[in-house]
């Protein structure tokens, strides 16, 4: 996968916190204006309100807990420092929250993400979803209450929702996303000032790269059928859903036997990919596909 662009990323494209207090102006305006829904007596947008210059929603008064929820919208495009801006304006100091859910991800261009899929797997893991819709199919590789680790086509999912970056694309391009969502337990470092620590966490550590061999014309009969089975079981289902499909003893064997490491030059390292967005996050440099490119010291 040659000429794939290198300066595309995301970082955090999600946060959510939960604290016990917010500033007493926000929670009284939740109070008088908010409606009740998923489990907290008053839900407020305040992009909708005389605050439309904070991109936050509260969700105040948890029925549950009497925690409030604060969830930072399009945190993909505020980098750290402005999104500790606003969030000391709701919460009056950043230590009265914790990180409740974050979402990291990286962009790659040039990459469609059924090539992907085809060559990706992860280890231990038990839950497996494909969503196709509208939006474009999605592969949910790893699906649990704490952890989600999923691929999915950015160019569709933005013209789904009538984005306007998606018709910077021409016909054809593509533009994958490989996204770890972290929630509840499975958040690893929950206070704001720990964010930095995300950029060297292995989000990724259970993720492998496989392709099936070419064989030999005189290769086992056994084994041309096996890869001619696998081949169209991986070109439909992806990589995957595919090794599902047999017991871990028969696909060690076909790992050990059908199978090949994929080398760094044909997939990007997807680890140095989402290691290298996380810092550009941090370091509120945001970069998208049709921005130019920036240097490191910008």
């Amino acid at each position: 996968m040659h000429g794939l662009e290198t300066k595309v990323s995301c970082g955090v494209d999600k946060l959510v916190l939960l604290s016990d207090q917010i500033e007493k102006v926000f929670l009284e305006l939740a109070r008088e204006q908010g409606s009740a829904r998923g489990g907290y007596g008053y839900v407020i947008d305040l992009r909708r309100t005389r605050y439309n210059f904070l991109p936050i929603v509260l969700y105040c008064d948890g029925r549950h807990n009497g925690k409030h929820k604060i969830e930072v919208a399009g945190v993909a495009t505020l980098g750290l420092r402005k999104t500790k801006e606003i969030l000391k304006i709701i919460l009056g100091h950043l230590s009265a929250a914790r990180i409740y859910r974050i979402d990291l991800c990286t962009d790659i261009m040039g990459l469609w993400v059924w090539d992907l899929a085809e060559v990706v797997l992860v280890s231990r893991s038990q839950n497996f979803k494909i969503y196709n819709n509208r939006g474009g199919v999605s592969f949910y590789l790893q699906n649990s209450a704490h952890k989600t680790i999923l691929l999915y086509d950015k160019v569709k999912q933005l013209a789904a929702k009538g984005d306007h970056p998606a018709d910077t694309f021409r016909p054809g391009e593509h533009l994958t996303r490989i996204e770890v969502q972290l929630k509840g337990r499975g958040v690893p470092f929950k206070k704001l000032r720990h964010l930095h620590r995300y950029a060297d966490v292995d989000l990724l550590g259970q993720l492998h790269l496989r392709r099936l061999k070419r064989l030999r014309d005189d290769a086992k009969p056994l084994h041309l059928l096996a890869a001619g089975g696998l081949r169209r079981l991986v070109h439909k289902y992806g990589l995957h859903a595919a090794r599902k499909r047999f017991s871990p003893s028969h696909w060690a064997y076909f790992e050990k036997t059908l199978f090949r490491v994929l080398e760094g030059e044909e997939i990007p390292d997807l680890r140095v990919r989402l290691k290298r967005s996380i810092e550009d996050w941090l370091d509120n440099r945001i970069r998208f596909p049709r921005l130019p490119a920036m240097s490191d010291e910008e």
